[in-house]
């Protein structure tokens, strides 16, 4: 571990903050050290007086008053410490969650979901718990150890440095044979967590099938490796802290046998030295078994130290920036775009231009593979071509305005994606319900043909929707898309296979209502991907993707400009 890495994690901000949160480190450990010394005169009245208490009160009643006025200091300082770290948590794991947005759509789905939250959640408060928490713990207490040992060296330097000698090797000795061990055990833990995770969501998302296949014991039997893998590192763990916590007490016992054996062979005698000894013990070893401690809990959490840096150095890419509003009033297009996931895979597209006009009805088939889905994610801003670009009128899409565009788009996929929310808040997306418009919500309801079955509901609009929109059908959740889309306005309504799968009666007025919107909207545009013939009847214009790479000859890919002039 390099402590270079860990300060390159932390913001700029956060580093002009953190001058200040450690001078607060120092002064609670210089608090911490004046409530060791506010017992020294009770205990030299108690030795003066032999025996009488009273005279002992006062004393005592004013370092009581003194410990309980700092021990809120120590809190207001501790609190102040940890909302810089648990805000400094806020911002890292904001960061990393936008860099993984600003990758896009490819990368994210390119990537492990499950991975992907481990990362913006488990590893940055790993990171801000396991090693930032941890580190300035552990450098209050070694401020407080320093403090009292540099004390009592002033005051008595041969135990003092017995003392040291004794505490020394026992450090020592558990970093070199536990470090390893521990910083292990961590990477451990955090693989067995996702798998974890990842076997509970699969299995939940999945059921149907894990069910029929008769893989519900297997996925369990997965999710109980995990679970036993993680316990078996949580004991290993807990193992090695109990062992430095017993050799911590053996080494301090030792230290007490060995001040007893100076205090029989020196002049300075047991009773004020030793009593003082006896005091800073009482900080000593709380503070060597949170140093250790501490460090511990470092080892263990190094790994998401490589793991944030790996993330935050990685080269920025162009993120979607808020842009003002776009025209839409000719055309949408592609021109001589060139697109394939990988850079050393084959085109999927190459040369390829598109041209749909404002206010067509426009039909995309073609086989699966064929490039349809990829299509588009093209037309919609989300994929960026090696070559060419997308053009809405004369003005290229680019990062800097994509956001403008794609504020003009209206986007209904195969399976509609619902929130665990109301009707309201599935149609209103990304706004407060309550400053939704309820009464446009209710008029497009009625539009799509769901509202006399919404406001049968005991609730209406406000009725909450199941994890997923599970508890309704899939044309149900194909027309709350659509209303969602018709509630942002959009100037482009794409729909992605969105009828397959529902059953025929339900297609049959899905595309019916679709149709009938292209009509009573001559400037709402409208594509559709679908396979069944049917969905495609209703198109003003037809692009098979088939033909077309039949006719370039090229089956990895499509080409050619004729694309517009393939009507049905």
């Amino acid at each position: 571990m390099k402590i270079k890495d860990i300060y390159s994690l932390i913001p700029e901000s956060y580093r002009k903050k953190g001058i200040l949160v450690s001078l607060s480190l120092f002064l609670r450990a210089v608090l911490d050290f004046a409530g060791v010394v506010v017992f020294i005169p009770v205990l030299s009245r108690v030795l003066e007086q032999e025996g009488n208490i009273l005279s002992v009160l006062p004393v005592a009643a004013g370092a009581m008053a003194f410990i309980l006025v700092k021990s809120m200091a120590v809190i207001g300082l501790t609190r102040y410490r940890s909302r810089f770290v648990f805000s400094l948590y806020g911002t890292l794991a904001d960061t990393v969650l936008k860099k993984f947005v600003s990758r896009g759509l490819l990368f994210i789905r390119q990537s492990n979901s499950v991975d992907l939250a481990n990362k913006v959640n488990a590893v940055t408060m790993t990171f801000i718990s396991g090693v930032m928490l941890s580190l300035l713990n552990a450098a209050s207490a070694v401020i407080l150890l320093v403090i009292i040992l540099v004390a009592l060296f002033i005051y008595e330097p041969l135990p003092t440095l017995a003392l040291i000698f004794v505490i020394g090797p026992f450090l020592f000795f558990y970093s070199f044979f536990v470090r390893n061990r521990v910083k292990a055990l961590g990477a451990m833990e955090n693989q067995a967590r996702k798998d974890q995770i990842r076997s509970v969501l699969e299995l939940f998302r999945g059921y149907p099938e894990y069910c029929i296949n008769g893989a519900v014991g297997h996925q369990t039997d997965v999710f109980g490796d995990s679970i036993s893998r993680v316990s078996d590192v949580r004991v290993r763990s807990e193992s090695y802290s109990a062992a430095s916590s017993g050799f911590m007490e053996l080494t301090m016992m030792l230290s007490i046998i060995l001040l007893m054996l100076l205090s029989m062979s020196t002049s300075w005698g047991i009773s004020m030295t030793f009593g003082i000894f006896a005091l800073s013990a009482m900080k000593i070893l709380p503070s060597v078994r949170s140093i250790v401690a501490c460090w511990q809990s470092v080892q263990s959490s190094e790994y998401s130290i490589g793991v944030l840096k790996e993330i935050l150095e990685a080269p920025d890419t162009d993120a979607p920036k808020a842009a003002g509003p776009m025209d839409f009033n000719r055309s949408l297009s592609l021109r001589s775009v060139s697109f394939r996931y990988d850079d050393a895979g084959p085109f999927l597209f190459k040369d390829f231009s598109l041209e749909i006009r404002k206010g067509e009805y426009v039909g995309i088939k073609g086989h699966s593979g064929a490039g349809k889905t990829t299509l588009f994610n093209l037309l919609m801003g989300f994929y960026r071509p090696e070559a060419g670009g997308l053009f809405v009128d004369d003005t290229e899409i680019t990062g800097e305005n994509v956001l403008s565009w794609q504020a003009l788009v209206g986007y209904v996929p195969q399976d509609v994606f619902l929130v665990n929310g109301t009707f309201v808040e599935n149609v209103a997306f990304g706004q407060d319900a309550s400053g939704a418009d309820r009464g446009k919500i209710e008029h497009i309801f009625r539009k799509v043909g769901l509202w006399d079955w919404i406001s049968g509901l005991p609730d209406g609009m406000d009725t909450l929707l199941a994890e997923a929109g599970n508890s309704i059908s899939g044309g149900q959740k194909q027309r709350i898309g659509i209303a969602r889309a018709l509630y942002k306005g959009a100037s482009v309504l794409f729909f992605d296979e969105a009828t397959s799968s529902v059953d025929i009666r339900a297609e049959v007025e899905i595309n019916r209502f679709i149709t009938e919107l292209s009509e009573e909207d001559d400037s709402l545009t409208v594509i559709v991907i679908a396979h069944r013939q049917e969905t495609l009847d209703s198109c003003s214009r037809l692009i098979d993707l088939d033909r077309l790479m039949a006719d370039a000859g090229y089956p990895s890919y499509c080409s050619g400009p004729d694309v517009g002039n393939s009507h049905k």
